[in-house]
């Protein structure tokens, strides 16, 4: 459904949720109950556009509508018995896991320090490169025949190689090649379109990922930028999202390294790969021919 939620919460929800006692209740299908709690803790989690949505008596129908499928379709899965079935019961242990997780997320997180506009700002200033507009770009390219090739070019630069020294080395671009794959600046307009579409979308020092021309791969980096930065009270509040996300992702991996000297990991390689072997012969008696 296009805007509301209600018809795809999956059946445990139903079940994790029962009607309190005393609770009004608002939709009744058979023996099944959905009440005025539960529809309004439904509600809490919806979007801010879908919440004004429902303020319209088109709305208002559409959840009305919604309700009561969710209940005929809970009340019919109660009348088969599914509750009973090993699936039922492993998809509820399921979801007890991902439910206690994300409880704990919410509540260790909470200790974590917010991102202020002052640390956007800070931010900003310190990095001001990353936010230049380009009219001008200066590229380097490595030039390869096939994707095995992209792979080892990429993998040497994640590993914090320099990018002139692999293209001396790999590149297939003669020209090129003996100046580290240098190939000048650039203003818009003065490159094949497929290529400036990648290259001005990257950042000062960012690598694009493999452009495939006249059949060969093509991976540009942008070596230098000649623009003017883009104002900071145009990107604030992208940038301090930005810097909140890059904050949790710190605290959570910290939070991970903490978690596996607390307690001991084991792990039982051989039955896992065991696990992905066969995932992968199902996955192959599957495909079309």
């Amino acid at each position: 459904m296009k805007y509301l939620k209600f018809l795809f919460i999956p059946v445990v929800f139903l079940i994790v949720f029962s009607c309190t006692k005393g609770d009004e209740v608002v939709v009744k299908a058979g023996s099944s109950k959905l009440t005025k709690k539960e529809i309004e803790e439904d509600i809490k989690s919806l979007p801010p556009q879908t919440k004004i949505f429902l303020s319209s008596s088109e709305g208002i129908e559409r959840l009305k509508d919604e309700l009561i499928k969710r209940e005929l379709l809970y009340e019919e899965a109660k009348k088969k018995n599914l509750a009973n079935s090993e699936e039922f019961k492993r998809r509820v242990e399921e979801f007890k896991k991902i439910t206690l997780i994300n409880m704990l997320i919410e509540e260790e997180i909470k200790s974590l320090q917010q991102v202020t506009e002052k640390d956007a700002r800070e931010y900003y200033e310190k990095n001001k490169d990353m936010f230049i507009k380009p009219v001008e770009v200066r590229l380097s390219q490595i030039v390869v025949k096939s994707e095995d090739e992209a792979k080892k070019v990429y993998e040497r630069i994640d590993k914090g190689e320099d990018f002139a020294k692999i293209a001396k080395e790999l590149s297939r671009d003669e020209r090129t090649r003996a100046s580290g794959g240098d190939i000048g600046f650039f203003k818009k307009g003065q490159l094949n379109p497929q290529i400036e579409n990648v290259a001005f979308n990257l950042r000062k020092g960012q690598v694009s990922m493999p452009v495939n021309l006249k059949g060969e791969l093509y991976i540009f980096k942008v070596t230098d930028v000649k623009g003017k930065a883009v104002d900071f009270e145009q990107i604030k509040g992208q940038l301090i999202e930005q810097l909140k996300a890059k904050r949790q992702q710190d605290w959570f991996n910290s939070y991970i390294d903490e978690l596996k000297k607390k307690h001991k990991v084991e792990v039982n390689e051989k039955a896992l790969q065991e696990i992905i072997n066969q995932a992968l012969v199902e996955g192959k008696t599957t495909q079309p021919k």
